[in-house]
């Protein structure tokens, strides 16, 4: 995709489009954030082609599609406000970026300081730039100013884990977050999330990687892998030596028979990005940090492993028959027969995180556990990188 760039009217400067800027101007016009984020979304893919647009054509369609979608009343309100706005943009090395309280808030939130504080330190800080003279701040100053602030209204641990997440940005190294769980978990919720607040843009799954090696290898040289994790171990035994109900020690001897096969393609994808200086998020059963052997990786990288846990065997069965609700292909009653080979294998990664001393989160609710991950990984980051050192 090529990167559309805005052309200010007046002046002919060039300026990157983004979209959260857009979304800000028209929350500040009284739409909710929803409906501000799809709007920009839609205004953004029928531009996205042209390569730049003038600050009055791009006004003009905004107000189209607001006076469209919401009303004359909204859409004056947003004219107004747009026509006085003052841009701020941020000066980096290598760069200048329109300041933009959203992003500073999600950034601020990455760094697991509480959602409202984010949002207050963010519109406290855009107030503060406004009064001042200059359009163009640089990035080292905007940092103290923002490091000023969560200090004096939030608190100094806050501040000092905005500080140590920006030397860390500054570093260059990447973020590898490898998110473990057996099926029922929420695994592909809470890495959808997680990458939305994170800004990580590269995720990938273990059941993906599976599904590619099944496509390459016949299933006579990879058996195991015709099964879910939990059922693979049907896959190592004969005909005459099928049993109805496996005892556990053949639950865990499938599962790691597939994990050997895919371990491989797990740690080519990790090692890739720790190559390209790429931030990902692994998730899936197969993430079993204890068998992944990363420490050239962890050299290169901030890599942090975390195992999702459901605490009770009638919460996950609970969950596999609401999920079945929102995906009907996956009907819970095949889940639900083998509910006991699931909790077992669950058992075995606890055991297996528990020597690694990977973090057990509880994924009851889905805002208490991201508040959890964002502070290990905060926490992590800050013993790499002292916010004062």
């Amino acid at each position: 995709m090529s990167k559309l760039f805005i052309i200010e009217s007046a002046s002919g400067e060039s300026i990157p489009f983004l979209r959260g800027v857009l979304v800000e101007s028209l929350v500040r016009a009284g739409l909710s954030f929803q409906d501000a984020y799809l709007i920009a979304q839609s205004i953004r893919s029928k531009i996205e082609n042209k390569g730049k647009i003038t600050t009055d054509t791009l006004r003009e369609r905004v107000s189209a599609e607001v006076r469209k979608r919401f009303g004359s009343s909204l859409a004056k309100s947003y004219d107004l406000g747009s026509s006085r706005e003052r841009q701020i943009v941020v000066q980096t090395a290598t760069d200048e970026i329109p300041f933009s309280a959203g992003i500073l808030s999600r950034s601020l939130q990455a760094c697991a300081i509480d959602r409202s504080d984010a949002l207050e330190t963010a519109k406290q800080v855009h107030e503060s730039l406004k009064k001042g003279e200059e359009t163009v701040i640089d990035h080292t100053v905007l940092r103290k100013i923002v490091y000023e602030h969560l200090a004096t209204h939030c608190s100094q641990a806050a501040a000092d884990r905005f500080l140590s997440w920006r030397r860390f940005k500054d570093s260059g190294l990447p973020l590898i977050v490898l998110v473990g769980g057996i099926t029922g978990t929420g695994k592909s919720t809470l890495t959808t999330e997680l990458a939305y607040q994170l800004n990580i843009v590269r995720t990938q799954s273990t059941d993906m990687m599976r599904e590619i090696v099944r496509c390459y290898l016949p299933p006579a040289e990879i058996p195991t892998l015709s099964y879910s994790s939990f059922e693979a171990w049907r896959g190592l035994a004969t005909d005459s030596e099928q049993a109805s109900e496996p005892n556990h020690i053949e639950v865990i001897r499938g599962f790691l028979s597939q994990f050997k096969i895919v371990k491989h393609g797990l740690k080519a994808t990790i090692y890739r990005a720790v190559k390209e200086s790429h931030d990902l998020i692994v998730d899936g059963v197969y993430v079993l940090p204890s068998k992944l052997e990363l420490d050239i990786a962890r050299d290169q990288a901030i890599v942090i492993p975390l195992m999702l846990v459901v605490p009770h065997q009638k919460t996950l069965a609970k969950r596999l028959k609401h999920r079945e609700r929102e995906q009907p292909e996956r009907a819970s009653s095949r889940y639900l027969k083998q509910l006991d080979q699931i909790w077992t294998l669950q058992s075995y990664l606890v055991l297996e995180s528990e020597k690694d001393k990977t973090p057990l989160i509880i994924n009851g609710e889905i805002e208490e556990a991201m508040d959890e991950i964002l502070m290990h990984i905060s926490n992590t980051i800050a013993c790499h990188f002292p916010a004062k050192s």
